[in-house]
């Protein structure tokens, strides 16, 4: 990086931080999405969008994504 900070510095970070963290989560809680948005301390909703922005979904108790 240098000196210079990428103008999208934010979002670079959550999108190698996020993706990770949920699917530990998601599996923590069994898949119980519910579950999973009370411990992240976001709503169902916000965490479904963020399931869908970065492909993750459960399929029972093992977590689904795909490969980039």
């Amino acid at each position: 990086m240098g000196k210079t900070v990428p103008e999208n510095l934010y979002q670079m970070l959550l999108a190698e931080i996020e993706p990770p963290l949920i699917e530990e989560i998601l599996k923590c809680t069994g898949g119980n999405q519910s579950r999973a948005a009370d411990m992240l301390g976001i709503t169902r909703n916000t965490l479904r969008t963020k399931m869908q922005r970065y492909s993750i979904r459960p399929h029972s108790n093992k977590i689904v994504r795909p490969k980039r």
